[in-house]
């Protein structure tokens, strides 16, 4: 009898012992480094306010932990279009880093249960902080301001995000697309101004080589009158010299003619009929001429 209390006490105190460790097993739970947790009692339907950190807890039998991380966490924000200042579609790429408050986690599980939805809340949340910032800014705007796009971005998400106990530490907008029609007229446009540049540029050298050959031609023309008004000179001259030796040998030859009328005392007609005579004198062939006669038929010396 001593045998058998005996061994109803044994496996008594067997079963509690493994009821008691089964409920140390319940009762304990782990946290990694990375995350931060409150305990939900399922059997009493209660949440704890604590916020429990990393490591191995030991909370009321059939608990449960409702994690967070808490570290910093990227959500992204891919291909979301928007319509910017001049009603122009924009697509753009956004990420930023958030974490949960671990101050107000138990705000948080009584709005949005867990992690999740919490989740789901600030990505609708950030949409709508993307197209409110989007329409601030014209299309322009995104090419040459992209930086204070993004400044303006991050403040808009964190104003957005304050009632929902979200901490944000950075944002990056990657991506920025615009109509492949108006990234065409962009680029025709900065195509323009490059050649406008270009063209202004070259514009000095152009109006130098401009001169430059103006200048010769100016050179060229004053050769050219130069050589001109040389050419004219030397034939003005040669025919001048021409003109004088002809008028030196007529006047040489009245001169000689005026001597020799003089000499021989004759007239007019009587000088004329004798140098006829001397003509046909001279001539070594017979001369045959139907003339009348300059002079008188008879002469009186």
């Amino acid at each position: 009898m001593a045998g058998v209390q005996f061994i109803l006490i044994g496996v008594g105190v067997a079963l509690s012992l493994i009821t008691i460790i089964s409920l140390l097993i319940a009762s304990m739970g782990r946290l990694n480094t990375d995350q931060i947790a409150i305990s939900y009692n399922t059997i009493s339907k209660k949440l704890s306010r604590d916020v429990q950190a990393s490591g191995l807890h030991l909370n009321a039998p059939g608990f449960q932990f409702i994690i967070f991380p808490s570290v910093f966490t990227s959500m992204e924000f891919d291909d979301i279009s928007c319509l910017n200042h001049d009603g122009v579609s924009i697509s753009l790429d956004v990420t930023l880093q958030f974490q949960a408050d671990p101050k107000y986690l138990y705000d948080i599980v009584l709005q949005f249960k867990d992690f999740e939805g919490y989740k789901k809340i600030l990505y609708a949340t950030g949409r709508a902080a993307v197209h409110d910032t989007c329409a601030h800014f014209n299309t322009t705007a995104f090419q040459s301001m992209r930086g204070y796009f993004q400044v303006k971005l991050l403040e808009e998400m964190k104003q957005t995000f304050s009632p929902f106990y979200a901490i944000l530490r950075d944002l990056q907008v990657n991506n920025v697309r615009r109509p492949s029609d108006f990234e065409t007229a962009v680029k025709d446009k900065e195509a323009a101004k490059e050649n406008i540049k270009i063209a202004e540029n070259e514009r000095p050298k152009l109006l130098t080589q401009a001169r430059t050959e103006y200048q010769k031609a100016i050179k060229q023309a004053q050769i050219i009158k130069e050589r001109a008004d040389t050419d004219s000179n030397i034939i003005l001259n040669q025919a001048d010299a021409e003109a004088e030796a002809v008028r030196a040998r007529y006047t040489s030859e009245a001169d000689t003619y005026v001597e020799l009328k003089n000499k021989m005392r004759l007239n007019v007609e009587a000088l004329l009929n004798y140098m006829a005579i001397r003509v046909l004198g001279s001539s070594k062939s017979d001369v045959y001429i139907n003339m009348k006669s300059p002079a008188q038929i008879k002469y009186e010396l």
